[in-house]
């Protein structure tokens, strides 16, 4: 079968650049176009070339490729959804926004908690970063939890993007840590909505490039112990290939630059019934460009 036909629609970003990558070692795909919204040209990633062309939402869509992937802020992918449904209704989108997370008619790409569900969605919410680690540490436990988790988050500044701003500044980071938005941040109800219990999150930005880590702690409805989790948890997992479980808590230069996540650091409190554990993973992998790269993957049913 000849390889399917991809445009990147917002590509110029770190997140773009990995999802340039990876197609471009993928035989099934082939990128069909980039673009961005400030600037065109020639540009070589990671070996591939990529040229990269302004063009309006109609535009692209009359391109009719098998799929769009769609790197755009929050907030800006509804013309682009309303164009490809217009011109190119049986392509495949896969957004990397939240525009679409738990949306009716929107497919929640997070394989390990879907199965093969995803198999000919055309219709794909890629999850958030931070969001995919805690939805992994918390998701074997679901059934079990009696209280509001909480989830504190630890991020590379290449989660705040391209653009300028203190959670990107180097200076400002520098020997520092950035907490942020602990009240209303977008991943708190994606978590939440994802694992079936209300979730506190407090994310921070660390002075590292890529990475996060992830750690939370539940109350349980019954008695366990670090031994008991971690089985619970390698089960639970068990067909992943991408999710490793382990004894140690996991770091997240352990999982830089692969599509990994880990999870681990178990721990039991027999009085409080209280569970802690964490995940780290590639913000810009995981956490974005390969998990879009799996769901791509499924839909074709490569």
């Amino acid at each position: 079968m000849s390889p399917r036909s991809v445009a990147l629609i917002g590509a110029r970003g770190y997140v773009g650049q990995e999802m340039v990558r990876l197609l471009g070692e993928d035989s099934n795909f082939k990128i069909a176009f980039a673009t961005s919204r400030e600037a065109t040209g020639t540009q070589t990633i990671s070996g591939h070339e990529v040229t990269f062309e302004v063009l309006e939402p109609v535009a692209i869509a009359k391109r009719c490729c098998d799929a769009y992937v769609l790197g755009l802020p929050n907030g800006l992918s509804a013309p682009y959804v309303e164009a490809i449904g217009a011109h190119a209704p049986e392509s495949v989108i896969v957004d990397l926004s939240t525009d679409h997370r738990h949306k009716e008619g929107w497919f929640y790409g997070l394989p390990e908690i879907q199965g093969q569900a995803g198999r000919k969605a055309t219709r794909i919410a890629n999850p958030g970063c931070y969001a995919t680690a805690a939805i992994l540490a918390l998701w074997p436990l679901r059934e079990l939890i009696t209280n509001t988790p909480t989830v504190v988050g630890l991020s590379g500044y290449s989660g705040a993007g391209t653009t300028p701003s203190d959670k990107n500044n180097q200076d400002r980071l520098r020997e520092n840590v950035l907490p942020y938005a602990f009240a209303g941040h977008a991943h708190q109800g994606e978590i939440s909505t994802a694992i079936g219990h209300q979730v506190t999150f407090a994310p921070h930005v660390m002075p590292f490039f890529r990475g996060l880590m992830v750690t939370v702690t539940a109350q349980l409805s019954q008695d366990a112990s670090a031994e008991a989790l971690q089985q619970r948890f390698e089960a639970a997992y068990a067909a992943s290939p991408v999710v490793r479980v382990q004894t140690e808590p996991p770091e997240p230069q352990a999982v830089a630059d692969t599509s990994n996540a880990v999870v681990g650091g178990f721990a039991f409190n027999a009085e409080t019934k209280v569970m802690t554990a964490a995940c780290a993973l590639d913000n810009l992998l995981k956490g974005a460009a390969s998990q879009a790269h799996d769901n791509l993957k499924q839909s074709f049913g490569i």
